[in-house]
């Protein structure tokens, strides 16, 4: 599952870039503090990182379940914004202002996230199959000389599965759209290659696939019938003759053709 956070996160912060007031100014993950990172760039930014993940689990299967996860966008913004395109205005660094943005701009992100624009929105909308909340947490402070304001929007996600370990990602599905689309970024590709051999890596018989799904260790999914059906490398030896018995007199049969 953690690789399903993976690939939404890694979407939805490509999906952001260009696409709100904040630009290309978008951060996937990023370490610094938010009052840090807007001191040294002032204008609108982005930042986005995957919060609580959860999945209800049975037994010992950690790969399977149903999983929701929190994806946390962070805006922020310390002046004066320009806009450009069919209205052009000028928006003060004033209480007032930076509001407006931090609106703009979250409208501008959920327009991103779930309207068909670029193939990075199509595909986190097929890793995000349902939101079940949406929530927006205003924040404002005064930090290394600099007076911002900020706004944290959190989606709590269903997400899909990842493809059980061992076995060839389908064409057409979900997970190969993804990996497509992450080839071709040339930053992303490395990153493409190394999702795709940690879920094909080396090929699996269906019961060995099956058994670490279920996190079965192999002599219990041998005893349950998970197990392969042996094939001996020799036909047994033909019997000479079938001996019958329980009736009045034991029955013979010769199987020599006599």
């Amino acid at each position: 599952m953690s690789l399903s956070r993976l690939a939404m996160r890694i979407a939805a912060a490509r999906a952001l870039k260009g696409a709100t007031l904040a630009e290309a100014r978008v951060f996937d993950s990023a370490i610094d503090p938010i009052d840090q990172t807007i001191a040294e760039t002032r204008a609108p930014i982005l930042i986005v990182t995957t919060d609580d993940h959860e999945i209800e689990t049975v037994g010992r299967d950690l790969m399977h379940g149903t999983t929701r996860c929190e994806l946390v966008i962070e805006a922020a913004i310390a002046s004066r914004v320009e806009v450009s395109g069919d209205v052009s205005l000028s928006i003060p660094h004033t209480d007032e202002g930076m509001e407006i943005v931090l609106d703009l701009i979250e409208h501008q992100v959920m327009a991103a996230l779930t309207w068909e624009r670029t193939d990075w929105s199509r595909v986190w909308m097929k890793l995000v199959p349902r939101i079940h909340k949406r929530s927006s947490r205003r924040g404002a402070s005064v930090e290394h000389g600099v007076r911002f304001a900020a706004r944290q929007i959190v989606l709590s996600c269903d997400l899909i599965e990842a493809p059980t370990d061992g076995t060839s990602i389908i064409p057409g599905s979900t997970w190969e759209d993804v990996l497509t689309v992450m080839t071709e970024d040339e930053a992303l590709s490395p990153i493409a290659d190394l999702l795709r051999a940690t879920i094909e890596g080396q090929p699996l018989d269906g019961w060995r696939r099956a058994a670490n799904a279920l996190g079965m260790h192999l002599a219990t999914a041998d005893a349950i019938g998970l197990g392969p059906i042996l094939d001996l490398a020799e036909d047994p030896e033909a019997l000479e003759e079938i001996r019958i018995t329980g009736g009045p007199a034991d029955v013979f049969i010769s199987n020599t053709g006599a």
